[in-house]
């Protein structure tokens, strides 16, 4: 059994190659329960402080790890 995955990536692709790197990780993953997320509009950098961009992620990282992680 594999552990579940989240990936979360910004929408706007830049130098960084986040995106991408994010995209292969997915991809790759042999885990059963993956999740892949993409904040449209935002770019790597802008996901670690603007809150219309952090907002939505951390929206989603609780959803899964209420699903995936033991209370």
């Amino acid at each position: 059994m594999f552990q579940p995955l989240q990936v979360i990536v910004g929408g706007r692709r830049g130098a960084t190659g986040q995106y991408e790197a994010g995209q292969r990780l997915f991809d790759l993953s042999p885990a059963d329960e993956k999740d892949f997320f993409v904040v449209e509009g935002a770019g790597h950098y802008d996901m670690y402080y603007k809150p219309e961009y952090v907002g939505p992620a951390i929206d989603r990282l609780t959803a899964f790890y209420s699903k995936y992680l033991p209370t």
